[in-house]
């Protein structure tokens, strides 16, 4: 699987972004989605976004995963890891 960022549009005024971050997991299970994985989810700021770190096989698995349960994504990008030699 790979690492996504992904972060999402500004939330409608009926979605708190706490509820939102905390739920996202149980929602994907809810729908029954088992090809993506939620990492890490993080509230940003006042203006009602989410940021999570997300695994799933590809951008295209991720995005129509948070679409099935209504996620407005402003943008998902790969997360590429850099290994340090010494």
């Amino acid at each position: 699987m790979k690492k996504f960022i992904v972060n999402t549009a500004i939330l409608t005024g009926m979605m708190d972004p706490v509820a939102c971050a905390m739920g996202t997991p149980k929602m994907l299970e809810k729908q029954g989605i088992k090809n993506v994985k939620i990492q890490s989810c993080y509230c940003c700021g006042p203006e009602g976004t989410v940021v999570f770190i997300a695994n799933a096989e590809s951008k295209e698995v991720l995005l129509d995963a948070l679409n099935k349960i209504d996620l407005p994504v402003a943008s998902i990008m790969e997360v590429e890891e850099v290994k340090q030699s010494y």
